[in-house]
């Protein structure tokens, strides 16, 4: 058992006892990878770059999966398949992005695919990156599961939306240096809690968008809004949550379940805040006016996990469910840093 305890000259927070699970299988493989044709050093960049997954079902019944890249400005599909990651030659060109996205979440209804931007700062020097500032809509192809050629929708109506969030204001506009830290390469400026987001979820008609950043006395945000609303350009009926995960802890991901939201936690966007380590939580989604508690399912033992030679960084960044059982649930998780997301499988137990 591991207990999970957290601290800040902000708060103090002390997460109960919990499951601390390994990797139920080793890391995927995933053959030659992904080709981007951009040269080996700026393609292996774009390999180790993994930061959201949305995985559905074709019509037969096989699982497809469309992987975002917080580098440049595609995706890619990939099918899992007993233990090993099948990537697919098949670009996904995001139209209409000038520059980076920066991709950091997807999520899947079934229906579309939708990815969003960080909206953030760049991390290097807090220059501000407009590219960053969509959420795009795929239609898919229910036969296949793969996106529509020319089904693509663009909104940045997200960006305005934040800054009518009195709970955001202060955290939302140009130049916001991320966390509380000076960037690497302005060293004179101070961190400023700037927006990050990193996860995203849709369920009912509503899209979850999971911040890695602020994280401000232990608590991070969800801000909800209403899907076709956000493109359509009517009231999208926004929602912000405050949840309690603990000092230095922000969303990395999020993904629908029945009953509620799972969330894949981990350090915010601090570097003093890396020995925070990576966690699961159960949500039921309901906004409260207080701040809600989700309820911590396990921590990640990562330790023991072997990088490879093209391997970076382990930083789990995205979440889905292969399976379901009325214990718990089988998670592949993709980090960012690891080459074609360095699959790994975790059994958690269900709340």
């Amino acid at each position: 058992m591991l207990t999970l305890s957290t601290f800040s000259a902000r708060a103090q927070v002390t997460v109960p006892s919990v499951q601390s699970v390994k990797p139920s299988s080793s890391r995927w493989d995933s053959g030659a990878g992904f080709v981007f044709n951009q040269g080996k050093k700026k393609t292996l960049k774009i390999r180790q770059s993994v930061s959201g997954v949305a995985c559905n079902l074709d019509a037969q019944g096989k699982r497809i999966c469309l992987l975002a890249f917080d580098e440049g400005s595609q995706a890619r599909y990939a099918y899992p398949q007993d233990g090993r990651l099948a990537v697919d030659a098949e670009i996904v060109q995001f139209a209409g992005i000038h520059g980076e996205l920066d991709a950091e979440g997807a999520a899947t209804d079934g229906r579309y695919v939708y990815v969003t931007g960080s909206h953030s700062a760049k991390r290097s020097d807090c220059s501000s990156n407009p590219s960053s500032r969509h959420v795009i809509r795929l239609l898919l192809d229910p036969a296949t599961g793969r996106v529509v050629q020319g089904g693509q929708a663009d909104t940045g109506r997200l960006w305005p939306l934040m800054q009518a969030q009195s709970a955001l204001q202060a955290y939302v506009g140009e130049r916001k240096c991320l966390g509380s830290e000076p960037p690497p390469k302005a060293p004179k400026l101070a961190g400023q809690q700037g927006i990050n987001i990193e996860g995203l979820a849709v369920q009912n008609g509503r899209l979850y968008f999971g911040f890695r950043g602020p994280v401000v006395k232990g608590e991070a945000l969800v801000l909800a809004v209403d899907a076709d609303a956000l493109f359509n350009g009517s009231d999208p009926h926004t929602n912000l949550t405050r949840l309690e995960l603990g000092a230095h802890r922000g969303i990395r991901d999020m993904v629908a379940v029945s009953g509620g939201f799972l969330l894949l936690a981990g350090p915010d966007d601090d570097a003093a805040s890396l020995a925070t380590g990576w966690a699961v939580f159960w949500w039921d989604g309901k906004p409260v006016t207080t701040v809600a508690q989700p309820r911590l399912l396990a921590a990640l033992e990562l330790r023991q996990v072997k990088m490879r030679s093209c391997d970076g960084a382990l930083k789990p960044e995205a979440l889905t469910v292969l399976e379901e059982s009325p214990k718990s649930y089988k998670l592949l998780v993709l980090s960012d840093g690891m080459c074609d997301g360095g699959a790994l499988t975790f059994t958690v137990p269900k709340p």
